[in-house]
């Protein structure tokens, strides 16, 4: 990549329980199997979820004062001295905002240019009215200044209907927002590497799964695949 297409991958989302860390996880083979040098980061120090199913992933605590965020430069750093191609960063349940102070603080979205780089809000569509009330949210305070990859979360419900008739989808289509779907994955399988600690893309090998289970890890990742292939130029690969 040339330092212009570089991508600062961010969940800014507060709630939880809609598979952030999921979707990160997700992102993270897509990316890698992609080739892009990529660098990740967990805001979760409380459960982790990301860092367990992707180890390389550096902890930042952001449980701190707001004088202290500025640990959080470490997720730019990778960037701009050319150690990353792209910056994958997870959050925490209620963790969006210090990620949002940090941004806004240092200006992130005015500074893209001269950094080299594009910054992109990884947020989880589904029909939960807090989910979306925060992404309305979002949208108010960030509009067309970054780049918008609306992952669809279907493991409860095949159709979104609160998300498909708000005013929120509207707004994204309209900024070039990418739709991705995010489709069920059987609950014994995704059981299966929640306890082993594994990403669906390395399901698809892990002798510790059953057979069984890697088979759906493999078709899985190949759904994946099609649907952010997708979000190519969004995501600079």
């Amino acid at each position: 990549m040339s330092a212009a297409e570089k991508r600062l991958i961010v969940c800014p989302q507060d709630k939880g329980g809609v598979g952030k860390s999921f979707v990160a996880a997700l992102l993270f083979d897509f990316l890698t199997d992609q080739g892009v040098r990529l660098k990740t980061f967990d805001l979760d120090h409380a459960n982790s979820t990301f860092n367990r199913l992707v180890p390389e992933a550096e902890f930042i605590d952001t449980d701190v004062d707001l004088d202290k965020l500025a640990a959080l430069d470490r997720i730019v750093h990778p960037l701009s001295s050319d150690e990353a191609d792209a910056v994958l960063v997870d959050t925490r349940a209620a963790g969006g905002e210090k990620l949002r102070h940090y941004l806004d603080e240092v200006r992130l979205t005015k500074l893209q240019d001269e950094l080299g780089l594009r910054l992109i809000f990884v947020v989880i569509a589904t029909d939960d009215k807090d989910a979306n009330s925060q992404l309305a949210e979002l949208i108010d305070a960030y509009g067309s200044e970054v780049g918008w990859l609306v992952m669809k979360n279907l493991r409860d419900s095949a159709h979104l209907d609160l998300y498909e008739q708000s005013n929120s989808k509207r707004r994204l289509a309209e900024m070039g927002a990418i739709e991705v779907d995010v489709p069920p994955l059987a609950e014994v399988t995704r059981n299966a590497l929640q306890r082993a600690n594994l990403t669906v893309g390395r399901g698809r090998v892990a002798e510790a799964l059953h057979l069984l289970d890697r088979s759906r890890c493999v078709r899985y990742h190949e759904r994946m695949a099609a649907e952010f292939s997708k979000a190519r130029e969004l995501l600079g690969v």
